[in-house]
């Protein structure tokens, strides 16, 4: 008994040795008592602080960063885009869900996106031109969010992005180089070089970005609320635009978008309750499976970063994903499998498979209905009364589908990508996915997005989400499990190192900062392992009510930021 308990003791004080290390590696947390916003860009985080400190709640905070993303990342957020919300009400204690994604236009069909000549798919229809732009939600969306949950006027909500579209915003190091890449593309529309080039060369870091057309589309869309934008003189410019890059979104697909309110997904995890996003987003579920597979296992007895540790995430990731693939869609097409995904029965069922020294490769998808019937953008903000909003917004793509609509100043997106072609095709984001997922008129594509609130002891704790493709479901349960399991604050939970395992491709992805040990240890365990730098960007909150402190994190692969309410 006493070797144990020397055993137990002695990794006991390796564990806070490592926890100290990690920790004074990583910045410390923006930190205020009266409320917190993350977003991935200053300008959308400064738009939120303002709205916070006008009185307004998190809801209108997070819209207006959404806005104001609008206008300064267009690569990977805009109007012409879509986005999920989870909303948390203090007035009637109900967490709900908001779908403002977009989906297909009424002509267009999974046939489409195939070679008429060969009958393979195509290259590019499916990310690249008029076939791949759904119909935006993004403007519903808000208008709706606000409209339900908002507390200052809509005009003060839209004002700030007004300001950055008309005075300009500078370009920062991540626009920079999108442009740069995009450089000959760019070139070939008269309408991009005026707005996006400065002396015949594309618009370089420090440069000021000003975007007068779109400075216009957002004043109509302050005092309409969004009616010209899906029923007038803005809709039509949109159809023109789609059309003329031959595609098949139309005015009077516009007219008839839809949102929908929808129950979360919410599972416990250590004490913890966690809500996300349910499909059409793959979000949820794939996290409930993950730290329902998780939770036995003694993740903070073995380490933060451990071989093991990140052996035991990526198996469960593993799962997740291959169900993924196999059984998720939009619920208004296909019957998806909730509560099989969700329950912990079946999770045991998988974890059985799980060897803790050894990778056992998934082959297929599970039977989750054995169970049964028993480039985007992330906002985070928590408000001083202890309402919380996340929301994930995107054009998928950079620049989405590269369809400009001058009139407006905006991308169109290219979420059409984010439907299966066939059920062997890769997307841009090196998806395979099932035939529930095959495009048809009306229906919302699958996505990764995932906005999460999590409660702890039946209070708001914490308002996290990521950006990156499939990338943002790994993110976000790493968040989840170096918060949780490790103790960590908001801004350490994002800055550790991360991984990655999707399925398909059969690789597990590392960041670089992972260390050579790690990875000869993972490899050894069977894992086929691969170092990138490309990754994920996550945004996050937190609020110690004993401490009436909010906390605030902001990726530092990216160039977000957090920022307080009011100064303690």
């Amino acid at each position: 008994m006493l070797i144990i308990r020397a055993v137990w003791f002695a990794a006991t004080i390796v564990q806070i040795l490592h926890a100290t290390t990690l920790l004074a590696a990583y910045r410390a947390p923006f930190c205020s008592r009266g409320g917190m916003a993350a977003t991935p860009h200053v300008t959308a985080t400064e738009a939120a602080v303002e709205l916070l400190g006008k009185g307004g709640n998190a809801v209108d905070a997070a819209i207006a960063a959404a806005f104001a993303l609008s206008v300064a990342e267009q690569y990977h957020s805009g109007l012409g885009g879509g986005e999920f919300a989870l909303v948390y009400s203090v007035k009637s204690g109900k967490t709900e869900a908001l779908d403002a994604r977009e989906y297909a236009p009424a002509n267009l069909t999974a046939d489409l996106f195939l070679d008429s000549t060969t009958g393979e798919p195509h290259p590019t229809k499916s990310w690249l031109g008029g076939l791949a732009v759904g119909v935006p939600g993004s403007v519903a969306g808000r208008a709706e969010l606000h409209r339900k949950y908002g507390k200052l006027p809509w005009k003060d909500v839209v004002a700030p992005s007004i300001r950055l579209a008309k005075d300009g915003v500078v370009v920062d190091r991540i626009l920079a180089n999108r442009i740069a890449a995009l450089r000959d593309k760019f070139a070939e529309n008269a309408d991009l070089v005026r707005t996006f080039f400065k002396n015949e060369k594309p618009l370089e870091r420090g440069d000021l970005l000003k975007q007068p057309a779109l400075a216009k589309c957002l004043v109509q869309i302050s005092k309409d609320h969004g009616e010209s934008f899906y029923n007038g003189a803005q809709a039509k410019e949109i159809e023109s635009a789609s059309l003329k890059a031959g595609g098949a979104l139309t005015a009077q697909d516009l007219s008839s978008y839809k949102f929908v309110w929808r129950e979360p997904i919410k599972f416990s995890y250590r004490g913890y309750e966690v809500f996300s996003m349910p499909p059409p987003s793959s979000g949820g579920l794939c996290l409930a499976e993950i730290f329902n597979i998780l939770e036995p296992f003694p993740l903070s007895y073995l380490g933060q970063g451990d071989p093991e540790t990140l052996h035991l995430v990526a198996s469960s990731f593993e799962f997740a994903f291959a169900d993924r693939s196999r059984w998720l869609a939009d619920p208004g097409f296909v019957p998806q499998p909730i509560e099989g995904m969700s329950s912990r029965s079946y999770a045991d069922k998988l974890r059985g498979s799980i060897k803790r020294e050894l990778r056992i490769p998934v082959k297929e998808a599970g039977d989750p209905w054995i169970i049964a019937p028993k480039n985007t953008s992330h906002i985070s903000v928590i408000d001083k009364e202890g309402g919380m909003c996340a929301i994930t917004t995107s054009v998928n793509g950079a620049f989405g589908s590269l369809v400009y609509v001058p009139e407006l100043g905006i991308f169109l997106n290219n979420t059409m990508d984010d439907f299966a072609i066939t059920p062997t095709t890769k997307n841009i984001y090196e998806l395979t996915q099932g035939e529930v997922n095959l495009c048809e008129p009306g229906k919302r594509p699958l996505s990764s997005m995932s906005p999460t609130l999590i409660f702890k002891d039946n209070r708001p704790f914490a308002s996290i989400g990521s950006v990156g493709g499939p990338r943002i479901i790994s993110s976000v349960a790493q968040m989840i499990i170096n918060m949780v399991d490790y103790k960590l604050d908001v801004q350490a939970a994002i800055d550790v190192p991360r991984i990655h395992m999707q399925w398909q491709p059969a690789i597990l992805y590392l960041e670089q900062e992972i260390s050579p040990s790690t990875k000869r240890d993972l490899a050894d365990r069977g894992w086929p392992v691969k170092s990138e730098t490309r990754w994920s960007i996550s945004q996050g909150v937190t609020v110690d009510w004993d401490k009436g402190l909010f906390y605030g994190g902001a990726d530092s692969r990216g160039v977000g930021s957090a920022g307080p309410a009011s100064i303690p």
